[in-house]
């Protein structure tokens, strides 16, 4: 009975605080129908639309059905936008190789590549997630993938348990660092304060990936030495085997990427030749699928997208709602007040990020900050690109935190272990990877210089001829013209142009001036003549 009354409690409590928050005004009443939608159980976009349209609602004064047409254009704008079919595309690719052997052939490829130095079995199940997040580009499914089978490896080899669980929850983490990533390709959609280029944001996420890598592998290098987990010799014949088998799937990163950078195809053509490739691979090459399972694979991606799209379009609405009530504006306005210096804002930013990734998925953040964020990273000369990068990496590390780390549920139903042992598990794990972040946010070179190093030039370099930081409209760095900068900017251009219409004119009259005083000059003179030849 005292279980049952235990239980019941914090129910009341939330239902107490959803019946007294209305008193509170406009924003209690908002929150008081998120919380009470969440307490019933409401999927992710509902939540997004109740705090969308609630916004229009109470602060914009939308009251007709016609003046909610915001939501239909935010899918019109989706459907001008290109890089949105690559999301459909890694995400059935993806689920196609996370069903056949594509994993287990890495796996054996790491193991004979890395196997033979101390630590080795726990460095390859690190380079196993690297390589198969560079092709699924989905952290969860890294996880399942590779932990299925490291997992219980790396415990029956002689790692201790906690170890072995929380270095597979955060290597799969990499899964949306290192591209392609689906976060990667959704950034760019709703950060529209800069020219951001897929390509370009997938370049630059390679060196902060091989940081994270490089971290977790020379941990596991230093606890094979301590607890002196034997290792075994190193075989050619075994590599050489294993390189033979997982040819396939070792071709696919190599294809996808070398095609993007080599110039054959853009980022939504490689995400097509991604599921065709996945497909003819595990179906006719690795014989693990049946071609009959394709449709079923590609019907559950569809559900996926279904929800997705719902969420995209609300939290597009939701940026034009802010957009229009001027927050981020408001918020550029304060953040410039304090008289920030640049390393107190991007250690500021991180703590905020750091915030938001302990309460929700990565996809939602960025739906619901990046548009508040950007201007103001752009406004104290955060690179967009640079900033973007900042972005996943603080997301990702929020894949192992709680209270909604996706991670953490992923490896607690996976190992069948309970929610605090996988917490306790990666909380070493946790530490190093802000030492990464760290390093990443203070060298920005690693991720846009990189970037920039690969694709060539920098489509958001400022033009900073006064030295004051600010490109030649004004604009904070990265920063986008306003309409109104545009309209001056034009007003100005014709002014201009008046100006030397005049100066035209004038030179013009004083040509003819010239003439007629030149003409009477010689009318002047023939009639002296005439005067002196009488």
């Amino acid at each position: 009975m005292n279980q049952v009354k235990e239980r019941k409690l914090p129910l009341l409590i939330m239902i107490a605080i959803v019946l007294f928050l209305p008193f509170l005004g406009k924003g209690g009443i908002l929150a008081s129908a998120i919380i009470a939608a969440a307490l019933v159980g409401s999927p992710l976009f509902v939540l997004i639309g109740i705090a969308t349209l609630g916004s229009l609602f109470l602060w914009s004064g939308f009251r007709e059905p016609e003046q909610f047409t915001i939501v239909i254009e935010g899918i019109r704008s989706l459907a001008d936008s290109p890089t949105l079919l690559a999301i459909p595309f890694f995400i059935m690719s993806g689920a196609v190789m996370s069903r056949g052997q594509i994993s287990q052939r890495l796996v054996d490829f790491a193991q004979a590549l890395i196997g033979w130095v101390p630590g080795g079995m726990a460095m390859s199940g690190v380079i196993a997630c690297m390589l198969f997040a560079a092709i699924s580009g989905s952290s969860p499914a890294t996880v399942v993938a590779i932990g299925t089978m490291m997992g219980p490896a790396l415990i029956a080899e002689g790692y201790r348990e906690r170890f072995s669980h929380g270095l597979l929850t955060s290597a799969g983490s990499l899964g949306i660092l290192i591209p392609p990533s689906i976060p990667m390709i959704v950034y760019p959609i709703v950060n529209q304060t800069a020219v951001i280029e897929v390509e370009r944001l997938f370049a630059s996420g390679f060196g902060p990936g091989l940081v994270m890598g490089s971290i977790l592998i020379g941990y596991s290098f230093y606890q094979g030495i301590v607890d002196k987990v034997p290792t075994a010799p190193f075989k050619f014949k075994k590599l050489a085997a294993a390189t033979r088998d997982g040819f396939w799937a070792l071709m696919f990163p190599i294809l996808i990427l070398g095609g993007i950078y080599g110039g054959i195809f853009n980022a939504v053509e490689a995400s097509a030749v991604s599921v065709a490739y996945a497909v003819v691979v595990e179906v006719w090459l690795h014989r693990a699928l049946k071609l009959k399972a394709i449709p079923g694979i590609f019907a559950e991606t569809g559900v996926f997208l279904g929800s997705f799209l719902v969420i995209l379009v609300m939290a597009l609405a939701l940026g034009e709602f802010l957009e229009k009530e001027e927050i981020p504006a408001l918020m550029v306005e304060w953040m410039q007040g304090k008289d920030l210096e640049h390393w107190q804002f991007l250690i500021l930013l991180n703590v905020i990020l750091l915030g938001v990734g302990m309460m929700m998925d990565i996809l939602s953040a960025m739906f619901v900050f990046v548009p508040m964020l950007a201007p103001i990273a752009a406004s104290m000369g955060v690179d967009p690109m640079h900033f973007g990068i900042i972005f996943i990496v603080n997301l990702e590390i929020g894949y192992l935190t709680p209270p909604v780390g996706l991670n953490l549920f992923v490896a607690s139903a996976l190992y069948e272990k309970g929610l605090g042992h996988v917490i306790r598990s990666v909380a070493p794990f946790v530490g190093l990877m802000l030492i990464g972040l760290g390093v990443i946010t203070w060298y920005p070179q690693l991720s846009i210089g990189l970037g920039n190093a690969i694709m060539g030039g920098d489509p958001n370099a400022l033009v900073d001829e006064d030295g004051d930081g600010l490109d030649d409209r004004g604009d904070a760095a990265g920063g986008m013209p306003t309409m109104e900068e545009m309209m001056q900017e034009a007003m100005e251009t014709e002014g201009l142009e008046g100006d030397e219409d005049l100066e035209d004119d004038e030179d013009l009259e004083d040509d003819e001036d010239l003439e007629g005083e030149e003409l009477e000059d010689e009318e002047l003179e023939e009639i002296l003549d005439a005067q002196e030849g009488q």
